[in-house]
């Protein structure tokens, strides 16, 4: 068992963490606090880091991408999600829906939209949760009814990950309500062709991440556009999941180890009673069990990474990463905040935007509720939810 990254693994990391703590992270307060990013700043930024292989990182070569593992994937997250968040959440979404678009059976689609898209010229993101639907995709109530040659789709989908400023749309619907799951497909929608309504939903952190309410009303969408059969979009949708929560859990290791390193160097600094608090034996408990949180739940999601790049069956490790990752990254920043008592409240540092964002992180993507029961399900055969 090897838990060494590769020479040249070592080296992406080193040129990324200095070109992000030279370039990204000094500006990502300030760019917090202005709210949701403009497409204009978020192209501006994909073109930035597309040298590094943010850019559709895991598509293979032949269409144009870095063709990278999950590994590097997640070396690459930790680190810009432990400079800049909120960035990493729309660089993240726009690499991961990319995929999307890779693994269509749809050639013709592949071969239209993937060129803009490694190429950091446009934005894509995916919409499968709704009002009434988040954990269950099987029942999303968003339609799509065959009219012609067109899907016309009516429905609302909420919590849009860059949904405000995405080019194209990735969208999970329902074709027949009657056959259930196996009546699910994803269908692209094209902004420029297929005009929606999309309405800012201003959140708690990651506030330069932009987060939609989607309107589709009669939205027409060619038939073409289907980047499955009809049918295969319930399977596609619960695999896309996986890497979903695998990337939710190495965006909270990278804002723990932040909130890490930022209580670090405090606890060295700050003086109280003549001597620095991080000679205090509480402080030093604080960030000894900060460390030892933070290193397992990197641990786990490494080898959920792992696991998916070997193409093995790993719901239930992928939930214990998702589950214990996120649950960790709110009890690291809070600690954090603890170390710097009435300063882990001010704006004027970062760590209550550690805090804030590491929160935003136990829902998307199934809650940790909803990753337990998916453990127990593997593990004890049975059920817990239909």
């Amino acid at each position: 068992m090897d838990f060494e990254f590769t020479e040249e693994q070592k080296l992406l990391q080193k040129e990324v963490r200095k070109y992000l703590a030279q370039e990204i992270e000094p500006i990502a307060d300030e760019y917090d606090r202005k709210g949701p990013m403009s497409k204009e700043n978020a192209l501006k930024f994909l073109k930035d880091l597309k040298p590094f292989g943010y850019v559709g990182t895991l598509v293979p070569e032949q269409y144009g991408g870095p063709g990278l593992d999950h590994i590097y994937w997640g070396i690459l997250y930790e680190e810009l999600r432990r400079a800049y968040a909120g960035l990493g959440g729309i660089v993240g979404i726009t690499s991961a829906s990319t995929m999307g678009i890779v693994a269509s059976t749809n050639e013709e689609l592949r071969q239209k939209i993937l060129p803009s898209l490694v190429a950091g010229e446009k934005i894509i993101c995916t919409a499968i949760t709704e009002p009434n639907y988040g954990s269950d995709p099987s029942g999303v109530d968003t339609q799509a009814v065959l009219d012609g040659e067109d899907y016309r789709i009516n429905g609302t989908k909420m919590w849009i990950s860059n949904g405000t400023i995405a080019d194209y749309v990735i969208v999970v619907a329902q074709t027949d309500p009657s056959k259930g799951a196996a009546g699910i497909c994803q269908i692209l929608v094209e902004r420029e062709k297929s005009p929606f309504l999309a309405e800012e939903i201003h959140k708690l952190g990651v506030r330069s991440f932009p987060t939609a309410e989607l309107v589709f009303e009669d939205c027409h969408v060619p038939k073409k556009n289907l980047l499955y059969p009809v049918g295969e979009g319930y399977k596609r949708t619960i695999t896309a999941l996986n890497h979903a929560r695998a990337n939710a859990a190495i965006a909270s290791v990278g804002i723990a180890q932040a909130a890490v390193n930022a209580s670090i160097r405090y606890a060295k600094e700050r003086v109280q009673f003549k001597k620095v608090i991080g000679s205090f034996q509480l402080i030093q408990e604080m960030v000894a069990d900060m460390l030892i949180e933070v290193e397992a739940a990197r641990l786990l999601t490494y080898r959920a990474f792992y696991l998916i790049d070997k193409g093995v069956k790993c719901r239930k490790e992928v939930s214990m990463a998702k589950a214990f990752a996120t649950e960790m990254g709110v009890r690291v920043t809070s600690k954090a905040v603890e170390i710097h008592g009435a300063y882990g409240l001010a704006e004027e540092l970062a760590v209550e935007r550690y805090f804030r964002d590491a929160r935003c992180y136990t829902i998307p993507d199934g809650t940790t509720e909803i990753q337990k029961l998916i453990i127990g399900r593997e593990v004890l055969g049975m059920q817990a939810f239909v």
